[in-house]
């Protein structure tokens, strides 16, 4: 028999938080490429007061739901679902993405013809078919100043491909440093002896902290572009813009501290996460305020 078409080879897991407004579409293209192969979709639902619970019992009655009572993070979240799954592989999936067709297949077969696989992420894109990055370096004290989530992130002064922080779209499958858990297939059986996401993390990083304990096991990471979806970008979950910008910027800071225990994160860098918080909140109102004049 196919492995693919096995009882149980994949475990889709879907962390929402007030996230009725966009996650019927994800639901609706992983009952096709899971449920329909034999999977399990497993939804952690981190305390939502809206009706994303009820509407996704009443729509999709064979998924199962984990209804937390607290809202207790994306990495605690996984890790959570992640022991209550049941197969080969897990496959994470933000409740703003809308899977193509045959894309868990294709991770599959990636991640089975390359031995050293640890992780495999699709070529995922904006709604108007735009590449969306979704791959990076590992952070250093150099390049994160000009990641993506800083305001100095279009300026990559005397940055190498090697040290630049967001990577860019690959044609073939390629091995990459670190991908985002948007949609990322791990075997369920590495993730558990990893032990899962590091649980400091509430959210952000925890990924990309996943991507260097994969590397530390001696496995890697692959950008798969055959595998692909619409990814809706930050309209997975119902927050405040600066619940988010708080927790991205924590999240950093503990990475920091995690992998560079030094005076540069004890000091200088909290500073500077502040200060480019404060800028991206600023920047952030002021698009709200334009849009709101139109």
């Amino acid at each position: 028999m196919d492995d693919f078409g096995s009882n149980l080879l994949i475990s889709a897991i879907v962390v929402t938080h007030n996230s009725v407004e966009n996650i019927a579409p994800c639901l609706a293209s992983l009952e096709r490429e899971i449920l329909s192969t034999g999977g399990e979709i497993i939804i952690y639902d981190n305390a939502s007061h809206d009706a994303t619970v009820n509407s996704i019992r009443h729509r999709f009655p064979e998924i199962k739901i984990i209804a937390s009572s607290d809202n207790i993070g994306f990495a605690s979240a996984n890790n959570a679902a992640a022991r209550q799954a049941q197969g080969r592989y897990l496959l994470m999936v933000n409740p703003d993405l809308i899977l193509d067709e045959g894309c868990p297949k294709i991770l599959v077969d990636a991640y089975k013809n390359n031995k050293l696989a640890g992780a495999v992420c699709p070529r995922l894109r904006h709604p108007d078919g735009q590449f969306q990055a979704t791959c990076r370096n590992i952070p250093t004290p150099r390049n994160i100043f000009f990641s993506r989530g800083s305001w100095l992130g279009r300026r990559k002064p005397g940055l190498g491909e090697k040290e630049i922080y967001t990577l860019g779209d690959y044609e073939t499958t390629t091995e990459v440093p670190a991908a985002a858990a948007t949609c990322l297939l791990v075997e369920r059986e590495f993730f558990i002896k990893l032990g899962g996401f590091d649980e400091r993390f509430f959210m952000f990083m925890e990924d990309t902290d996943l991507c260097v304990r994969i590397g530390q096991g001696g496995r890697k990471i692959y950008f798969v572009p055959e595998a692909g979806g619409v990814h809706l970008w930050g309209k997975g979950a119902d927050i405040s813009v600066f619940r988010r910008a708080w927790y991205q910027h924590l999240s950093v800071w503990k990475y920091f501290l995690k992998y560079y225990p030094n005076g540069f994160s004890l000091f200088l860098l909290p500073a500077a996460l502040m200060i480019n918080m404060i800028v991206s909140l600023l920047r952030s109102a002021g698009r709200s305020s334009g849009r709101g004049k139109r």
